[in-house]
């Protein structure tokens, strides 16, 4: 489980610690963002921001996509991955998955270079979405912004 300051931090600024942490345990991991399934980036390692906001919305849409293609059947979308030649992009759920209309599910990703090993990544993200979850979920845009418990 990971613990969340509470100094004067924002909850923003304490995620992006946490996700800083996953990269160091993901050998070959590069960058690593978490987003509301809409889209809207929530916490990021260091990247510019318009990096950060287009890959926001890269993993919102192919969670999205995913989510369309199995609409009629039960359970939720795991993981996503993408191989290019250049690296991988790692997508997971983040969140469990709320029927709520009022949230919206949280999403995981990390990229990382050709050499890093696949289940070593997925293995942390799994770690770091464990020990957050309760943590992850979302308001939709409609309603207050805010991470639950943060």
């Amino acid at each position: 489980m990971h613990d969340l300051p509470s100094s004067g931090t924002s909850a923003r600024d304490e995620l992006s610690g946490l996700l800083a942490g996953l990269l160091d345990k993901a050998p070959g991991a590069t960058r690593a963002l978490l987003a509301a399934g809409d889209g809207l980036k929530l916490a990021w390692t260091e990247q510019p921001t318009d990096d950060a906001d287009n890959l926001a919305a890269v993993i919102a849409g192919l969670y999205s996509l995913g989510r369309q293609q199995f609409k009629d059947t039960q359970g939720g979308i795991r993981q996503v991955v993408v191989e290019h030649d250049a690296g991988t992009l790692f997508v997971m759920s983040a969140g469990a998955e709320f029927k709520d209309a009022k949230a919206v599910n949280t999403v995981l990703a990390m990229v990382a270079t050709p050499q890093a090993h696949p289940g070593q990544v997925g293995y942390e993200m799994e770690a770091f979405i464990r020990g957050l979850d309760e943590h992850l979920v979302v308001n939709a845009r409609g309603n207050a912004f805010s991470l639950s418990g943060l």
